[in-house]
């Protein structure tokens, strides 16, 4: 339908605008914290600016809800104060087809927020943190899709997952001679650092001579040194760094081993509900947009109203969601109870639209 069509035009444009400040206003402060860093090893303007640009969309899919929210506000009351919204009333249109038209809009940018949530905000942090690293450090030597890769004299160390808590996942440890060539190579299932040292689980020895090749394993086996812990900490990805499906993985190992999987399943629930954060928060903006008239104030106004509202709900929200898990609430419930709470204030206030 051409309203439809007319609606989520206004709604996607006045997001995109959103994002559009949003965006310039964290890679200009993102940058500006780089400067103390310019400089180190082969960390320079160019690196920082990359890393800036790989590390924006995690900050912009962390306020996606509130940016969607001030856009709508724009947009529509932008509509309400050209008095569009009452030629569309007065013409017969019901203020519910009205919120269906800017629900389907919301629907359509969050699809485009889960999909990036989903596959790029992980990739595109990875690949920040690991730029950074490896200029940063010259024992580092590359990382991304096949790893980490790190080095330590002849030792030339592998780690397909780097997870959070100083946890390693999937090792090999290449060993060179004084010729450099391959004399021993080491694999393990998995790595945590404890008590000072690392603990390698399921390894796997083989050892190269003129005789062959000679394989042993071992349960489990204490290093004290394997990685850096520093080097560690630049390259670990959060919770909130991880895609939905590797959360739930994680998680799932988390409950295996008996270990606290709390955090994982909240930023897996968090994560899960984040498109329909998006969509409600376009739900906010309706009892404030049809209350709007040309004597209601400018553009300058809503702006204002927006942030605040966002600003409000990123900090409610976050509360709400790590209060839950103080009280022992389960993750599920503490990442949709701020939504909850905000779809029942919302239809209350719509429904008092006259």
């Amino acid at each position: 339908m051409i309203l439809d069509r007319y609606i989520a035009r206004s709604v996607i444009k006045g997001a995109l605008s959103a994002i559009l400040v949003f965006a310039a206003l964290f890679a200009f402060i993102a940058l500006v914290k780089q400067f103390k860093s310019i400089g180190t090893n082969d960390y320079g303007v160019l690196q920082a600016f990359l890393y800036v640009l790989l590390i924006l969309p995690q900050r912009l899919y962390e306020l996606a809800p509130s940016m969607i929210l001030l856009g709508g506000l724009i947009s529509l009351g932008t509509m309400a104060t050209n008095s569009e919204l009452v030629v569309m009333r007065a013409s017969g249109i019901t203020v519910p087809r009205i919120v269906r038209s800017v629900l389907q809009a919301g629907f359509i940018l969050a699809m485009f927020v889960a999909v990036a949530g989903e596959y790029l905000v992980p990739y595109t942090t990875d690949m920040a943190k690991t730029l950074r690293a490896t200029a940063m450090d010259d024992r580092m030597l590359a990382g991304g899709s096949h790893g980490l890769w790190a080095r330590d004299g002849n030792r030339y160390l592998n780690v397909r997952d780097v997870l959070p808590e100083l946890q390693l996942r999937n090792i090999n440890i290449y060993e060179l001679d004084e010729n450099r060539l391959l004399k021993k190579v080491t694999h393990a299932e998995r790595a945590h650092f404890e008590n000072g040292h690392w603990v390698l689980n399921n390894v796997e020895h083989s050892v190269f001579s003129s005789e062959g090749v000679s394989v042993s394993k071992s349960k489990q086996e204490q290093w004290p040194a394997l990685i850096k812990t520093e080097l560690f900490n630049v390259l670990k990805l959060e919770p909130a760094d991880m895609s939905a499906l590797d959360l739930m993985k994680y998680g799932d190992y988390l409950n295996e081993n008996d270990l606290d999987a709390v955090p994982y399943q909240l930023a897996f629930w968090i994560k899960v509900f984040m498109p329909v954060t998006c969509i409600v928060m376009l739900l906010i903006a309706m009892p404030l947009v049809f209350n709007t008239t040309p004597r209601s104030g400018g553009t300058g106004q809503r702006v204002l109203i927006g942030l605040l509202l966002g600003i409000l709900f990123y900090v409610f929200n976050r509360a709400v969601n790590h209060l839950g898990v103080v009280y022992g609430l389960p993750p599920v419930l503490s990442a949709s109870l701020p939504l909850i709470m905000i779809v029942i204030i919302s239809a209350v206030l719509i429904r008092r639209i006259r």
